[in-house]
Parts: structure tokens; sequence; C-alpha cells
């Protein structure tokens, strides 16, 4: 009991650190890309659209990487209360699962092939068009600098 009264400050943030570790390797593992928005896709796809308006504003990032944090926390609980009242065969089962993705022939009807084929008949120089495109980005940044 004197270890305890000793050091329960080190043993609680163990704790902590521990328990978000676990979250860490969850989030790692489960796929963020699903057509049925399964998992932490919800979670993944309003942190990117909340990234995208913060526009590098440090605190912006910072608290949407905590609301992202909460709402993997909520989706884990999410899924041991599914598993308690027996709606799911396992705690893991809502956010490691085999992912349904769209092939990308499936965006639209003309196949990967034949649109390739038709951008590089339609661009014979890949590398001049790179190249004015580099050069009306720095128009456009030095115009913005202005």
């Amino acid at each position: 009991m004197q270890f305890i009264k000793t050091h329960w400050f080190g043993l609680l943030v163990s704790v902590v650190v521990f328990l978000f570790l676990c979250v860490f390797a969850l989030v790692l593992a489960a796929p963020h890309q699903d057509e049925q928005k399964r998992g932490f896709v919800p979670c993944t796809e309003k942190m990117a659209e909340e990234l995208h308006d913060c526009d590098r504003r440090n605190m912006c990032v910072l608290g949407s990487v905590v609301k992202n944090t909460f709402c993997n926390i909520k989706v884990i609980g999410e899924g041991v209360k599914l598993w308690i009242t027996g709606r799911q065969p396992a705690p893991w089962s809502n956010y490691l699962f085999v992912p349904d993705v769209k092939r990308p022939s499936a965006v639209d009807d003309v196949e990967p092939e034949e649109s390739l084929e038709e951008y590089y008949r339609n661009t014979p120089d890949i590398a001049a068009e790179m190249e004015n495109l580099k050069e009306l980005n720095q128009q456009l940044e030095n115009k913005d600098n202005e």
C-alpha cells in the first residue's frame, strides 16, 4: 500500500499512456476507407474535413486530432457495448473488418486503361505540361504573397 501512496501519479500517467497506445494500435490496424462507412471511417472523414478547414492553424489542428481521438474511443466503446448485448460476435467486430472498397473503374463506366490512353492522346508532352503547371503555381504563389 505504501508503494501506491508513493507512486500514485506515475501509475495513473502510465495507465493513461497505456490506454492511449492501445487505442492508437487499434486505430492503426483498422481500415479507414469503406463504402459502408463502418468503424473509424466517419471519424477519419470528419477529421480530414476539419483539418482542411483549419488552414494550418496549430490550435485548430490540435483540436481536430483530440476530437478524432475521442471519436475513436467512442467507436471502441460502442463495439464493447454491442458485444456485451450480444449484437456482434466480438468487441472489435465493428472496427476491425474487411473493408468494402469501390474499385477505381466503378467510379465511371470507362475502364482505367481507356481513360489513360485518352489522357496520353490529349496530352502528348506530359513533362511540358508539368512545367507549365509549376510555373502557373509559382505565379499564383507570388500573386498571393503580394
